[in-house]
C-alpha cells in the first residue's frame, strides 16, 4: 500500500473511531439529561407544561448534542462497516444493516427533538389545550419507542459484522444478538410503551449492549489493528513461496 493510500486509510479509521467515542459520550450525556429532566411517559399535561417552562434549557442542550452526535454516528457506522468488509467480505450484509439502521436512528431521534422543541416553543398556546399537550407527548414517546428498533438494528448489524471481522471480542457477537432481541421486545408493545410500561426496562439491557459495542469497536478502529480470527491469522501467517529462490 502506497504511503498516500495508507495515510487516507488511517485517516478514515481515525475519523470512524473518534466518531464512535464522541457519539458514545454524547449518548451518555443525553440519557443522563433526559433521566433527570424529562417528564415520565405517563405525565399529565400540567407536568409536561411545567417541564416546558422549567426545563426549557435542557431541550436546547439536547438539540446541541444531536447536532454534534448525528455526524459522529454516521461517520462511525460508515467507517466500521467499511473496515468490516475489508477484513471479512462476508460481513457486508451485516454492515449494510448496521449502517442503514444508524441513518434511521438519526431521523427518529431528530423527530424526538422536534417534538420537544415544539412543546417548549408553543408552551403558552398549549396551556389552554391539555389534550393537545398529551397528544404531542404521546407522539414523542411513540417515536422514541420506535427508535429502540433502529438501535437494535444498528447493534445487530454492526455487532455481527465487527465480530466476523475480528474487530471486537467473539463474545460481542452473541451479546449483540441478545441485545437487539431485547430492544425489539421492549419496543413491541408500542401502545403500552407510550403510556409508560415496565417492559421498557428490558430494553435498557439491550441499550447497554449498544454502549459496549460503541466503546469496543471504536477503540479497535483507533488502534488500527484487528483481533484476527483463526482463519485470517492462518492466512497471514502462511509463508509466500512464490518468491523463494531455489
Amino acid at each position: 500500500m502506497r504511503s498516500s493510500d495508507r495515510g487516507g486509510h488511517d485517516g478514515r479509521l481515525l475519523m470512524a473511531g473518534l466518531g464512535g467515542l464522541v457519539f458514545l459520550a454524547l449518548l451518555i450525556v443525553q440519557n443522563a439529561l433526559t433521566l433527570f429532566t424529562d417528564p415520565a411517559d405517563s405525565a399529565s399535561a400540567d407536568q409536561i407544561l411545567h417541564f416546558a417552562h422549567a426545563q426549557a434549557w435542557s431541550v436546547d442542550l439536547l438539540v446541541v448534542t444531536y447536532v454534534l452526535g448525528f455526524p459522529a454516528l454516521l461517520a462511525f457506522a460508515a467507517g466500521l462497516s467499511r473496515r468490516c468488509v475489508q477484513l471479512a467480505p462476508a460481513s457486508e450484509i451485516w454492515g449494510c444493516v448496521g449502517r442503514m439502521s444508524a441513518v434511521v436512528i438519526v431521523v427518529l431521534f431528530g423527530l424526538v427533538n422536534i417534538v420537544q422543541v415544539v412543546i417548549v416553543a408553543a408552551r403558552a398556546d398549549l396551556a389552554s389545550d391539555p389534550a393537545l399537550v398529551r397528544t404531542l407527548w404521546i407522539l414523542h414517546n411513540a417515536v422514541f419507542t420506535l427508535n429502540l428498533l433502529a438501535i437494535g438494528g444498528a447493534l445487530l448489524g454492526l455487532g455481527r459484522g465487527a465480530t466476523q471481522a475480528g474487530l471486537v471480542p467473539r463474545w460481542m457477537g452473541p451479546v449483540s444478538t441478545v441485545g437487539a432481541i431485547l430492544l425489539a421486545i421492549a419496543a413491541a408493545p408500542a401502545v403500552a410503551e407510550v403510556h409508560g410500561s415496565k417492559i421498557l426496562a428490558v430494553g435498557l439491557v439491550g441499550f447497554l449492549c449498544w454502549l459496549v459495542l460503541l466503546a469496543t469497536s471504536s477503540i479497535s478502529l483507533l488502534q488500527g489493528t484487528a483481533t484476527r480470527s483463526p482463519s485470517v491469522a492462518r492466512g497471514l501467517a502462511a509463508p509466500d513461496h512464490s518468491l523463494s529462490v531455489r
